[in-house]
């Protein structure tokens, strides 16, 4: 599972240096991410096809590949499935691109766009959470668990509201640094390789 998550997060952070290079008016601090492929934006269509979809892919991998490995049943089982919301809004982020600004109201594409970002947030947040109650998992790991949840919620609500406009692009980043740390927490959760497991 390391040697995935390693990709994983070298894929995030390139993706973000690759934007930065391709678009030098892109702002990390205050634009959202899916702005990289935002509608009559510099490269816009390509950034989505050949960063945002490959990521998505290779997230999808490393979840579906991860799932017999970590130690998750009942309640936590749904909580590790709602994780794959993440790749989810990569995808949509490529397939239903938002427009310049990422505005709350918009194209069509920006509202199936919106809805996504709704969707992937709070079910990424609500499988945090869920994780929590994964069976013989520390209580420390419990409680981190909480904790991101809560960062990601909370940072979901924050991110959109006026007054935060030139920092939204770093509250997203926090939030996804949030999300990649879940994935890496999910070492904690394991199973064993002895024989009583």
């Amino acid at each position: 599972m390391m040697p995935q998550l390693v990709v994983v997060s070298i894929f995030w952070l390139g993706l973000l240096l690759v934007a930065s290079w391709v678009k030098p008016d892109y702002s990390h601090m205050s634009q959202y991410i899916s702005e990289i492929n935002a509608t009559g934006t510099t490269a816009a269509g390509v950034l989505g096809w050949v960063g945002f979809v490959p990521f998505a892919i290779v997230v999808l991998s490393f979840l579906v590949s991860a799932r017999s490995r970590v130690r998750v049943e009942g309640i936590s089982a749904l909580g590790y499935a709602l994780l794959f919301f993440y790749p989810f809004a990569y995808l949509g982020a490529a397939l239903a691109p938002c427009d310049a600004g990422c505005p709350i109201d918009g194209s069509a594409s920006q509202t199936i766009h919106n809805w996504i970002g709704i969707l992937s947030y709070l079910g990424f947040a609500a499988g945090t959470l869920l994780l929590a109650f994964t069976p013989r998992a520390h209580w420390v790991l419990r409680i981190v668990f909480v904790l991101l949840a809560i960062i990601i919620g909370l940072g979901f609500f924050i991110m959109p509201t006026e007054n935060l406009e030139p920092v939204r692009g770093a509250i997203q980043r926090y939030l996804e640094i949030a999300q990649l740390a879940v994935f890496w927490l999910l070492l904690g959760i394991t199973r064993k390789h002895s024989s009583n497991e």
